[in-house]
């Protein structure tokens, strides 16, 4: 895996905005917030094609070896195959 140091310590997309975060923990309110998004919504987590909840104000572990992928509502915007190719 090649490693290019673009100053972005961990990449998340919330509703297929990216938002770079330098914070390694951050709680669900603040994410929401990061990406312009009423702070009182549900975030879903999406990995392998599944949605787990999150709670209100969950503190989130990033990785800077993965992008992690949240939905702020349940339906389906894209079709799986489109979504496993992300």
């Amino acid at each position: 895996m090649a490693y290019w140091d673009i100053g972005l310590h961990h990449i998340v997309d919330v509703d297929g905005q990216l938002l770079a975060i330098d914070a390694e923990l951050i709680d669900t309110a603040s994410l929401l917030a990061k990406a312009n998004q009423p702070t009182d919504r549900t975030l879903w987590m999406v990995r392998a094609g599944e949605r787990r909840p999150m709670d209100v104000k969950q503190l989130l572990r990033l990785s800077r070896d993965e992008v992690l992928f949240f939905e702020t509502s349940r339906s389906n915007q894209f079709a799986l195959p489109e979504r496993l190719a992300a």
